[in-house]
């Protein structure tokens, strides 16, 4: 009998029945949405990857891009939604490839209520698509509720008529689903279940759907928000009820193709045959050799997206996980035996697969090859590291000892070396390995992880209890207003008492002026001006929180109480700063692209009053002239004076329009989104703040272009009065350079050219000088030479330092033949020990200064012929090398 752990690819003749042969994935994909837009509901865009919050690493349900909804933080547009949203989970990621159903990267189909239909709607929905649109037989959907909703039950056997031994009742562990943290909305939820048969069940003991055997593939969840959980324990109805499902794409497209794995599956058959293609053997494979070309399949997929979501190699967060799955990835291609590099071939087959669907993945295909082509040669040359670590550490091991488990997840953690690596190294030298240990040290990281998890999950929760104020933004147009005080928060308080002289509070308004920081830009400053009583206060920082636009803002005189009536006023000099760097970023981005390839995407940036940072994509850093030519460029189309245009779209027609949005998740769901174009030259979505005419920028100026990570650049440059000032203090500095070397300003490159060539002269005069000063010293020196045992030896303090040392004693070896030296010198208050023996197999060097130096204090050691030292005490360098001298007689005396 099969398990489906072990099941891979099925032959034709072996396939269960085709339930419905002619749907593929994509046809399932589209009947879905297509079903549920029919069913009223509205049918939405995928959010990105990396959701707009910083509890969660990834998008790994379909609900994550309408969870303030249900938070209740925000209002619905829609009181139904679908989505094919794109999923990443790591969680698992162990199994991916050993299970038949384990993904990192994945596609969950989800529909929604929003105060809406509820455990009737959903069920019935749920039931009508399965049979009706994709003609499962119904005798073989099994169906799980939560142990105490009868409800749900109910509608099962009673309305749906599905048979009740086929509805099983399961505990919270199965069937309930939150609250995220100690408090929020949560409920109970029902699966649906396919039955793959009673052969493939693992026995009469089964436990039925609730079983980890083969016999049983979820399809469907049905989750239903019922209720708002307390911290106290404790549950009240909501009074908004909602609905999430989730139903993953691959493992219904494997039930409708009658395959047993996703593997199997049309999604993965583009994928699976370039494997196959490149590892050059198309026989059956089983075991290692499967899991491995299933893992590659899977990882593959996942690094395509994410890279088209924005994330590139790095050492945490999600450029972290980036990294962990790419050397997974790295190593399940050496099991197969895949040439280097072949990884980044199998790029443009995920594009061609899934970039009619997602296409960020079509504009990103070139990045995502350079990033997995670049990381691997990385990781590769991080394994030859982590085996000169692993080698080091077994040479401290004899034969039939055991190498601890923390060396080996250090092993695992730092360099990414694979166990079975470890193990398959240490068995060589006879060392056995300590794997409990290291799975102890696996489960601590796993549980810090999850603790971390609920950490952030669990604040998230608590925030969204306070009451969310709407705060209008108003500043596009104007910077002063007034409006009304709703909150006033004190700082380090947890109640909301009116605020008075000196102390730093958080201020809430129905209204503002005031940009909060975001997008990259920095927050404005600026006043308020309390119109109800006596009260003024210095606005320093402008920040979203869970609970609305939060003013940060000190008391300067009087005091403010919730009620009060402000007029709010942004400090513009500062305002126009931000908006001359801010539209500068945008005309710096496309004469990136420009200069460099449409590859080089925004990755990042910081906007501050005329200065910026921005970070794209883009693997080397620009040549002087790249950098040269990306200003010149960008300044051009500030000498154009060009009128910048702002307009509000939808995000369809503004992306039709040729809109960038580099972090196009931010906008999915909203109404309108802003288009800010300088005609001819850039479109991009953009929230923040803007010139009128690029000619407002004024001077432009790039600082310096600098590495932040693996794949990004940084160009940090100035503006407007900023940048006048840094090109002033650079025509200054010429001149005082000028002055300095004696030739006019226009002269100064020729006038240093000539210095050089002066210094390069004198350099070499200096050398030949000393050449010959060494030349005479060593000649007298040698006449001091004492011979001991045939051996001519000479131990002296010298002037000059290390390196005047060096060449003595290189020097004198030449002219003593056989010979042992030991010098010593001071540089500054060190004392400095330097050896050398030609031709004396009985003394080394390396043990002449170990000796030596203990008298300094210090110590030093080296090859047999030359070695160096030294330490701290320069006053005892005489008797040093006295004890140098005296160990070369000691060992020549008893050889």
């Amino acid at each position: 009998m099969c398990s489906a752990l072990e099941l891979g690819y099925v032959p034709a003749p072996c396939r269960v029945h085709l339930y419905n042969p002619c749907m593929d994935g994509h046809t399932l994909r589209q009947t879905y949405l297509e079903y549920f837009r029919r069913e009223g509901h509205e049918v939405l865009a995928s959010s990105g990857l990396v959701p707009d919050d910083p509890t969660l690493l990834f998008t790994s349900a379909g609900m994550v891009q309408f969870k303030d909804i249900f938070w209740g933080r925000v209002s619905p547009r829609c009181s139904r939604a679908t989505t094919c949203q794109k999923c990443m989970r790591t969680t698992d990621i162990e199994r991916v490839g050993t299970t038949a159903y384990h993904h990192t990267f994945f596609e969950m189909l989800g529909n929604f209520s929003f105060g809406d239909y509820f455990k009737h709607g959903a069920i019935t929905l749920a039931w009508k698509f399965l049979v009706d649109e994709l003609g499962l037989d119904p005798r073989r959907l099994w169906v799980s509720v939560y142990e105490q909703d009868d409800e749900a039950r109910s509608i099962w056997v009673d309305e749906i008529g599905v048979p009740a031994e086929r509805v099983v009742r399961l505990g919270k562990e199965e069937n309930w689903w939150g609250p995220v943290g100690e408090s929020g909305p949560c409920g109970p939820d029902s699966e649906i279940f396919w039955d793959w048969g009673e052969a493939f069940s693992c026995g009469p003991r089964c436990a039925g759907p609730a079983c980890e055997c083969s016999r049983f593939s979820e399809l469907w969840n049905l989750v239903f928000m019922q209720f708002a959980a307390h911290p106290d324990g404790t549950f009240s109805e909501l009074d908004r009820k909602g609905v999430d499902t989730g139903m993953g794409l691959e493992r219904t497209a494997a039930v409708l193709q009658g395959v047993m794995s996703d593997f199997d599956t049309d999604l993965f058959a583009p994928v699976i045959q370039a494997v196959e293609a490149l590892a050059g053997d198309t026989s059956k494979r089983e075991g290692q050799e499967l899991r491995s070309r299933n893992v590659i399949a899977d990882h593959i997929r996942a690094l395509v997206f994410l890279v088209a979501d924005g994330v590139l190699p790095a050492n945490e967060a999600q450029g972290y996980v980036l990294r962990r799955v790419l050397r997974r990835t790295v190593r399940a291609a050496d099991r197969l035996s895949l040439p280097e590099g072949a990884l980044a071939k199998l790029v443009p087959v995920v594009v061609d697969a899934l970039g009619e669907v997602y296409p960020e993945i079509v504009e990103r295909r070139a990045l995502a090859e350079q990033v997995i082509s670049r990381e691997e040669q990385s990781f590769r040359r991080t394994l030859r590291s982590g085996e000169a670590q692993l080698r080091s550490e077994l040479g401290k091991l004899g034969a039939n000892e055991e190498l601890p488990g923390s060396t080996v997840f250090e092993l695992y953690d730092t360099y990414g070396f694979p166990l079975e690596l470890t193990e398959e190294i240490a068995a060589e030298e006879g060392v056995s390995v300590d794997r409990a240990g290291f799975e102890r040290e696996m489960e601590r990281q796993r549980a810090r992880s999850r603790k971390a998890v609920q950490t952030e999950t669990a604040g998230a929760a608590e925030a969204a209890d306070e009451e969310v104020i709407e705060t209008e933004f108003v500043g596009y147009d104007r910077l002063a207003c007034e409006g009304e005080l709703v909150r006033v928060v004190i700082a380090g308080s947890e109640g909301t008492r009116g605020g008075v002289q000196g102390e730093e509070q958080r201020l809430f308004f129905r209204v503002t002026p005031f940009y909060a920081e975001g997008g990259g830009q920095t927050a404005d400053t600026g006043w308020v001006e309390n119109l109800s009583r006596s009260g003024r206060a210095e606005v320093t920082d402008v920040q979203h929180s869970p609970q609305g636009i939060a003013h940060t803002a000190r008391v300067v005189q009087g005091a403010f109480r919730s009620g009060d009536n402000c007029r709010l006023q942004v400090d513009e000099k500062r305002r126009r700063a931000v908006e001359r760097a801010h539209t500068a970023t945008h005309l710096l981005h496309a004469a990136l692209r420009e200069v460099v390839g449409a590859h080089a995407i925004q990755a990042g940036s910081w906007v501050g009053p005329e200065e910026m940072r921005f970070d794209y994509t883009h693997f080397a850093a620009l040549s002087d002239e790249q950098q040269a030519q990306v200003e010149k460029r960008a300044f051009a189309s500030v000498l154009s004076d060009v009128d910048v245009s702002i307009r509000w779209m939808s995000l369809e027609d503004a992306l039709a329009s040729g809109a960038m949005a580099h972090f196009e998740e931010e906008y999915r769901g909203k109404d309108e989104v802003r288009v800010i174009e300088v005609p001819g030259i850039s479109c991009e979505l953009c929230g923040g703040t803007h010139v009128r005419r690029t000619g407002e920028i004024g001077p432009l100026a790039i600082l310096a272009e600098e590495a932040v990570g693996s794949g990004a650049r940084r160009i940090r440059a100035l503006v407007g009065e900023k940048a006048r000032a840094y090109l002033a203090s650079l025509r200054e500095e010429r001149a005082r350079l000028a002055e300095r070397i004696g030739v006019p300003e226009a002269e100064v490159e020729a006038g240093v050219q000539r210095l050089l060539e002066d210094l390069k002269a004198a350099q070499g005069q200096v050398a030949s000088l000393e050449e010959k000063l060494t030349a005479v010293e060593a000649e007298r020196m040698t006449q001091s030479a004492e011979d001991i045992c045939g051996v001519r030896v000479i131990g002296s303090v010298v002037e000059g330092g290390a390196e005047r040392a060096k060449l003595l004693a290189d020097a004198l070896v030449v002219r003593l033949g056989r010979s042992a030296v030991i010098l010593g010198t001071k540089s500054g208050d060190r004392a400095v020990l330097v050896a050398k023996v030609s031709d004396v197999p009985q003394v080394s060097a390396g043990d002449m200064v170990r000796v030596a130096a203990q008298r300094v204090g210090g110590k030093g050691g080296g090859r047999p012929t030359f070695a160096q030292g030294g330490g701290p005490e320069a006053a005892s360098l005489p008797e040093a090398v006295r004890d140098g001298v005296e160990h070369v007689r000691a060992a020549l005396k008893s050889a």
